[in-house]
């Protein structure tokens, strides 16, 4: 048995190779009708207006771009240590930190692609390269040259690469389908916290300041550079989401720097949170009792007793009608934000207590049966992102 860092033994029977004897590097010229192409981590590679055009810097001169074929192997210098390599299913152009390869007669593109993308979600390729920014490894040409491939028979290689194409197209559509049930859930929860709203009256509807007996936004700008294992915890904007707080995944900081965080007081169980910005518009019910500051973009809201029950108010956040309201608030270009003066003009539905446990305890039993869907469709998902996984090592391994 021969080893391949990052995919495992192969059959004593195939040959390795290093990619530089089995990919060849293309630098073509671009052409008058070539459009973008664009490497995804999920390893498709396509013309970027068939999949989106948002979220991408567009470069004005568009210096050093190359042409990419149909067929190409394509490699994101970048993005490839997390998945972005693939076999171009268009022609266009590409950026110069995508390289395109055109397979000797030894390899197959789709072969090759699965083993490198493979060796990369399994953590190899960032191990071989510097990285040069946040999330990201540089993956160049001279780095792609020496990485060991295993190369059975062309037949072989054609026959595995055939296999997977029709098991990951299938294991795709389960995965999709099982998202879509996700988003249904996710829609129904929206759905059954509407409802209840809408049955108040409008003379129900009070601005949020009205009801909360606190509301209060991040007190510095600047969030602290620590990594101490400590009980203090900063709670960021990817903390708050869907109706939770987590408490878990989180920085944490000394107790001085919590206490100089938290100097206008700290945030309790009960309280509601909001993120203003990346997104803007989640929020969650901090049920920990953990000690926990507030990260730059999160508002926080704590119930008035006598006005509102902290479950109530957010069930009021997590409403189509706050969320109306959000998307006239919100400005930025790039990234939609929020003021905190308009954070404090947001206007909810705040009926008697006793109206509110009565909606409360109906909107729970709803969410509760969403929820346990959700939960179901996201284990389905994680059980298809392990299969898949499994069944490509065991064919690029000769197993």
């Amino acid at each position: 048995m021969t080893t391949i860092p990052g995919l495992g033994d192969i059959p004593s029977s195939w040959q390795t190779k290093r990619a530089k004897w089995l990919l060849n590097r293309q630098r073509r010229q671009v052409r008058p009708q070539d459009g973008i192409v664009t490497a995804f981590r999920d390893g498709q590679v396509t013309l970027r207006d068939n999949r989106r055009t948002d979220g991408f810097t567009n470069a004005v001169h568009e210096i050093g771009y190359q042409g990419v074929r149909k067929g190409d192997l394509v490699v994101h210098g970048m993005d490839g240590f997390a998945g972005a390599i693939g076999v171009s299913d268009s022609d266009g152009k590409a950026s110069p930190v995508v390289h395109a390869y055109k397979p000797t007669g030894q390899m197959d593109a789709r072969f090759a692609a699965y083993a490198l993308r493979t060796m990369a979600l399994n953590g190899y390729v960032a191990t071989l390269a510097k990285g040069i920014r946040e999330r990201s490894t540089a993956f160049d040409s001279a780095t792609l040259a020496n990485v060991q491939l295993p190369v059975p028979p062309l037949n072989e290689q054609r026959r595995i690469a055939d296999f997977l194409d029709r098991e990951t197209a299938r294991l795709t559509q389960i995965e999709r389908l099982a998202r879509k049930a996700g988003e249904l859930a996710s829609q129904r929860r929206t759905a059954v916290i509407d409802a209840e709203l809408q049955s108040l009256p409008d003379e129900k509807i009070l601005p949020v300041t009205a009801a909360c007996q606190l509301v209060m936004d991040c007190v510095n700008k600047t969030a602290p550079i620590e990594a101490t294992e400590t009980p203090y915890r900063m709670i960021r904007t990817s903390n708050v989401r869907g109706g939770r707080v987590d408490v878990e995944d989180t920085y944490r900081v000394s107790e001085e720097t919590f206490r100089t965080w938290n100097r206008r007081g700290a945030p309790l169980v009960g309280d509601v949170l909001f993120t203003r910005q990346a997104p803007v518009g989640e929020a969650g019910l901090l049920t920990s009792a953990a000690p926990v500051f507030l990260g730059q973009q999160v508002m926080l809201y704590r119930a008035n007793p006598k006005r509102i029950t902290p479950e109530f108010l957010l069930y009021n956040f997590l409403s189509s009608f706050m969320k109306r309201q959000f998307a006239l608030a919100s400005d930025g270009a790039a990234h939609a934000h929020m003021r905190v003066h308009d954070c404090l003009k947001l206007r909810i539905y705040c009926p008697s207590l006793d109206r509110q446990r009565e909606m409360a305890a109906r909107v729970r039993g709803e969410l509760d049966h969403a929820d346990r869907l959700r939960a179901a469709t996201t284990q389905q998902i994680s059980l298809v992102t392990e299969r898949r996984h499994t069944i490509i090592i065991a064919a690029l391994t000769g197993q």
